[in-house]
């Protein structure tokens, strides 16, 4: 009997470690999701887009498309997509924003849709620092452009926001870590120890000197709406989250998400909102 157990036990253990192993070599396919599948960007309904191939301070082709506002008055927005798909995936998220008048910058991170490359954080770190030196290539300015990070992208945002000043940043179901996320989903393994991509926005978050907007649903299966509370909590002022009842990963109004983002990066004193509020059904 004894000899079984000790089998068994032997036998717990080297799975367990073959499931860490695999955790720990393969975690890049199990985060990131790119999708080549793009078409060309006259076959998506987005008029005057342009489209160009940015290259990184590493050497890498970066697939970007770029809108320069319709409207008098109306901020660039730099738009920082999450882990999986391509640009034209997004596409009716970008047509509202050219809609309403924004001008638009939106990179395809390396190795999706027609971008070169390999993900890592530093890499996709130096994608987005791509886009801020094409938007100043413009003629645009950081204080006067609104960051937008969805999902993936809100590490991203966080992260280009410790390094420019932005008129807002904008995060779309954002999370306090990858490594915190990670270790919620495989509560029984020591992933923390194991991640290579982390995007640590708790601890970056407070070294933001811009307005940051919050939007999560309280339906969220993929990252849960307690991060997004966790990151307004330790965020400077001015600062709002929205929680929307009943709503997902990826079924938020992305017109009403727009309609907040206007409002709130266009009020001149917001001191006095509140921190948190629920959006009404």
């Amino acid at each position: 009997m004894r000899k079984a157990l000790k089998k068994l036990l032997v036998l717990f253990v080297v799975c367990y470690l073959g499931v860490i192993a695999y955790i720990g070599l393969s975690q890049r396919s199990l985060m990131y999701f790119p999708d080549k599948a793009v078409k060309e960007l006259n076959e998506y309904n987005l008029g005057a887009t342009q489209e160009t191939m940015l290259t990184t301070k590493d050497g890498v082709k970066i697939h970007t498309w770029y809108h320069l506002p319709s409207k008098q008055g109306m901020p660039m927005v730099i738009y920082l997509h999450g882990n999986s798909g391509h640009l034209g995936k997004r596409e009716l998220k970008y047509k509202e924003l050219i809609d309403m008048g924004y001008g638009l910058i939106a990179i395809s991170w390396r190795g999706f849709g027609k971008s070169e490359g390999e993900q890592s954080e530093e890499g996709l770190y130096n994608d987005a620092r791509t886009s801020i030196e094409f938007l100043k290539q413009l003629g645009f300015n950081t204080e006067d452009t609104i960051i937008i990070g969805e999902s993936l992208g809100s590490g991203l945002a966080v992260k280009m926001a410790t390094e420019n000043k932005f008129k807002g940043v904008f995060l779309i179901t954002p999370y306090t870590s990858i490594a915190d996320r990670a270790q919620e989903i495989y509560w029984y393994l020591p992933v923390k120890m194991l991640i290579k991509d982390n995007y640590k926005n708790l601890e970056f978050i407070d070294q933001i000197n811009s307005p940051v907007l919050i939007v999560h649903g309280t339906e969220d299966d993929i990252i849960p709406h307690s991060h997004s509370e966790q990151l307004i909590d330790k965020a400077q002022e001015p600062k709002r989250l929205i929680i929307y009842p009943n709503k997902g990963h990826n079924n938020l109004d992305t017109r009403e998400l727009y309609n907040e983002m206007t409002k709130f990066f266009n009020i001149s004193d917001i001191s006095g909102l509140g921190v948190r509020e629920f959006a009404q059904n």
